[in-house]
């Protein structure tokens, strides 16, 4: 009697088992046919993304975010051009104004309205890199609730003031990389709050899109929209923002090393307030085979350190980090700027040679 017992629990457990496989696969079959960005990933078919943030109630003062992505799922590298919002549209028989200026005037007609037009100045600015597979268009408040457990990306969302360029772009870079990093139980939120996105990604597709990409562990390329400052108004740099896009932002070589220079020309700023960092580094990266023009200090202090790569040296770029061990990477095009790439210092970076042994055993510090 208790035999049977026991081979009836186990029979149990066996067609529980086989129920839980089949609604599984069933699932994941219906998902498969379903998912429109799933199947294009599968396929290695390059995707691109319009994503836009915009603030409804002034809760987190009128901050403008836009973003244009390229997922290269063959070479698994996620380009992410980041819009300069204060970048002025020029439009016949009408006064030169912001992509965010003309959004917020736009708003008070309708959001709809807004964000059609938000994309038609758009494309005047950066062209038919303003057209996309797909889009993602919410308010802050929205992409708030769906994060509102991660403490991290709401003070980063709440960051509007900043002392230059840079550090506001690092603020978005760790913005991005924090959702690439996202929870899966995160994923219903994003479901409860589907209804409040202006999307053509199918529910499905928005709520497994950031797993799907996450999984193949993709290489961030984050980008700065190529700019110019004229008569104290930010302008967009027409011949670098196409020089952009051809040879950076649109170029699928599985080598993101565009330049492919054999030695790459560095300048180095120490913005960590920590004595002889610039010098230290110029050493190690000469060891290296780079070629330091300079180091210097600015007065700006860094919280963590920054390459930027002016002439499409990802790839050095990349290869600089990793010498460091430390390193947010911004790609932002200027083929004007003398140094092929710029190293800032900030206070993450802990090096440490034999001079300041010395001075330790003196009694310096």
């Amino acid at each position: 009697m208790f035999q049977m017992l026991k081979r009836t629990d186990k029979t149990k457990i066996i067609g529980v088992c086989c129920l839980f496989l089949a609604v599984f696969f069933a699932v994941y079959i219906y998902i498969c046919k379903h998912d429109i960005v799933f199947t294009k990933i599968k396929d290695n078919v390059s995707l691109s993304f319009s994503v836009l943030l915009y603030d409804l109630d002034g809760a987190f003062a009128d901050r403008f975010d836009s973003y244009q992505i390229i997922y290269d799922s063959k070479n698994k590298l996620l380009k992410v051009l980041s819009v300069n919002t204060e970048a002025i549209v020029f439009k016949k028989n009408e006064r030169a104004k912001s992509l965010k200026t003309l959004f917020y005037e736009n708003l008070k007609k309708s959001l709809g309205s807004a964000i059609n037009k938000f994309y038609l100045d758009l494309r005047e600015v950066i062209g038919n890199a303003a057209l996309s597979d797909f889009y993602i268009n919410m308010s802050f408040k929205t992409f708030n609730d769906m994060l509102d457990s991660d403490k991290k990306i709401k003070s980063l969302l709440a960051s509007n003031e900043f002392e230059n360029k840079d550090l506001e772009l690092l603020n978005y870079l760790e913005i991005v990389e924090r959702v690439l990093y996202l929870l899966p139980r995160r994923f219903f939120k994003i479901q409860k709050n589907y209804k409040y996105v202006n999307t053509n990604i199918p529910k499905i597709s928005l709520i497994t899109l950031i797993f799907r990409i996450k999984k193949q562990v993709p290489i961030v390329m984050f980008c700065d929209m190529p700019v110019k400052y004229v008569r104290m108004r930010i302008e967009p740099n027409k011949q670098d923002i196409k020089g952009f896009l051809d040879k950076i932002y649109y170029n699928n070589n599985a080598d993101v090393n565009i330049n492919k220079k054999n030695v790459v020309a560095v300048d180095i700023k120490n913005a960590s307030r920590k004595s002889r960092m610039a010098e230290k580094i110029a050493w190690l990266l000469r060891a290296n085979k780079f070629d330091v023009l300079d180091w210097g200090s600015l007065p700006t202090v860094y919280d963590v350190t920054l390459i930027k790569d002016y002439k499409g040296n990802f790839t050095q770029a990349l290869k600089i980090s990793e010498i460091l061990g430390i390193g947010k990477i911004i790609v932002s095009y200027n083929p004007s700027v003398y140094a092929d790439i710029n190293v800032f210092i900030g206070k993450d970076c802990k090096i440490y040679d034999s001079l300041d042994k010395k001075n330790d055993a003196n009694g310096k510090h």
